[in-house]
C-alpha cells in the first residue's frame, strides 16, 4: 500500500503529464479524475496502466516509467546509467532529481558521479549557496535528489507544484551555453583589427 506522501508525489506526476499531453478538452475531468483518487484507487490504477510494480506482476515503477517516457518529464542531462529531470514539486528553483535507468535499490557509482555532474552545473548556473544530495528509495527504485540551497532550504523544506513551463524555462537557462558570446566577442576582435590605419610608407 502507497503511504500518504508517495500518493501525493504520484499525484503530482500523473498531473503534470496529464497538462502535457492531454487534448484541452481532456485536461481538467482527467486532473479531478487524478485528484479525487483515494490511495487504494490511485494504486489500482497504476496497477492496471502498467505504472508500478506489484509482487505477482514485472509491470514498471513509476520512477522506470520517466526513464521509458510513459511519464512525460523535463529533462535537463542524461548519461547511459541515469537521466536528470527536473522535480516537479520543487523546494527550491533547479531541484532535481536523478533516476537510474536500472530498477534497483541501490544507485551505482556511475550514478552518483552523474549526480555530482549535475548538481555542478546547476550550481554554475543559478548560483546557489550550496548543493546538497539525497538518495530515497521508493517502489524498490533508488533516486538522487539534488537540491540548490539559496537560503536555509533543506530536504524538510515544502514542496511547491510548479507549472510545465516554469519548469521549461529552467532547462532552457541550463542548456544556454556561453560559447557563442565567447566566439561573437572574437569576431568583434577581428573586425576591429581589419579596421586598424594601414601604416603609410
Amino acid at each position: 500500500m502507497l503511504s500518504t506522501e508517495e500518493a501525493e508525489e504520484i499525484k503530482q506526476k500523473l498531473i503534470s503529464h496529464i497538462e502535457e499531453t492531454f487534448p484541452p478538452e481532456q485536461i481538467i475531468p482527467s486532473i479531478n479524475q487524478i485528484k479525487n483518487m483515494n490511495t487504494e484507487h490511485l494504486e489500482k490504477f497504476l496497477e492496471e496502466n502498467k505504472i508500478i510494480t506489484n509482487k505477482n506482476s514485472e509491470k514498471e515503477c513509476i520512477f522506470c516509467s520517466i526513464v521509458s517516457g510513459i511519464i512525460n518529464s523535463i529533462k535537463i542531462d542524461e548519461e547511459e546509467n541515469a537521466v536528470a529531470v527536473l522535480e516537479i514539486n520543487p523546494i527550491s528553483r533547479g531541484h532535481t532529481l536523478v533516476i537510474p535507468k536500472e530498477h534497483s535499490i541501490n544507485a551505482n557509482k556511475k550514478s552518483l558521479s552523474f549526480a555530482e555532474k549535475v548538481g555542478e552545473k546547476i550550481k554554475k548556473k543559478f548560483k546557489p549557496k550550496k548543493i546538497e544530495f539525497l538518495n530515497s528509495k521508493l517502489f524498490g527504485h533508488e533516486t538522487i535528489s539534488i537540491l540548490p540551497v539559496y537560503d536555509n532550504e533543506t530536504f524538510n523544506s515544502t514542496k511547491k507544484p510548479a507549472g510545465i513551463e516554469e519548469l521549461k524555462k529552467i532547462k532552457e537557462e541550463l542548456e544556454e551555453s556561453e560559447i557563442p558570446i565567447q566566439e561573437e566577442n572574437i569576431v568583434k576582435k577581428k573586425e576591429e583589427f581589419l579596421w586598424l590605419p594601414k601604416r603609410i610608407p
